[in-house]
C-alpha cells in the first residue's frame, strides 16, 4: 500500500542530508551567525569602455561581472573609426584579436584569461585564413573555440569575434 506522507517524510529527509552535505539551504535561509555569500552579488556589474575603439552607443565593449569578463562581439576595425582592416579575413581576425586585447587591458585580463572564443566567418570558405591568424595569439594553449560560417555581419566584415575570459580582481 502507497503511504504518500511516509514517502514525503522520506525524500525531505534525503534532501535535507544532501543539503546538509553540500551546505545548501532548503530553505533559502542561513545558519544563525552566518552570512550568506554569492561570489556573483559581490561586485555589481561593470561595463567596460576601451580608450581608442569605436562602439555604438548602445552596447560596451565587454562586461565584467563577478569572475567572468564577457566580450561584445568585435570586428577588425581601425582605431575609433567604424573602418574594416583591409586584406580579408586574415588580416582582420589579427585587427580583431589586437582589439579584443585592447578590451581585455581595459577590463584587467589579458588573451591568456581566455576560455571561451565564438568566431563569425561571413564565408566559411575563409576558415583557413582565419584560423593561421588566430593560431598566432593562441600558441600553446588554445580555448575552447566554435566557429560559425555563413554569417552577414556589421560593416560588411568577413570576421566577428566574442569571446568569455576569466577576471581575478
Amino acid at each position: 500500500m502507497n503511504q504518500p506522507g511516509r514517502a514525503m517524510t522520506h525524500w525531505r529527509s534525503c534532501m535535507s542530508i544532501g543539503c546538509l552535505i553540500l551546505g545548501i539551504s532548503l530553505t533559502g535561509g542561513v545558519a544563525a551567525g552566518e552570512e550568506k555569500e554569492n561570489p556573483m552579488a559581490l561586485t555589481p556589474n561593470r561595463p567596460v569602455i576601451a580608450e581608442g575603439l569605436g562602439r555604438l552607443p548602445q552596447f560596451s565593449h565587454a562586461m565584467v561581472a563577478g569572475e567572468l569578463i564577457f566580450v561584445s562581439g568585435t570586428l577588425g576595425t581601425l582605431g575609433e573609426a567604424f573602418d574594416i582592416a583591409p586584406g580579408g579575413t586574415g588580416p582582420q581576425t589579427t585587427q580583431t584579436l589586437r582589439n579584443i586585447e585592447t578590451v581585455l587591458r581595459a577590463a584587467g585580463a589579458d588573451l591568456s584569461d581566455v576560455v571561451k572564443v565564438s568566431v563569425y566567418l561571413a564565408d566559411m570558405s575563409t576558415f583557413q585564413e582565419m584560423n593561421e591568424a588566430y593560431s598566432k595569439f593562441f600558441p600553446d594553449t588554445p580555448p575552447a573555440r566554435i566557429t560559425v560560417g555563413g554569417a552577414v555581419l556589421a560593416l560588411g566584415a568577413a570576421v566577428e569575434i566574442e569571446c568569455i575570459a576569466r577576471h581575478v580582481p
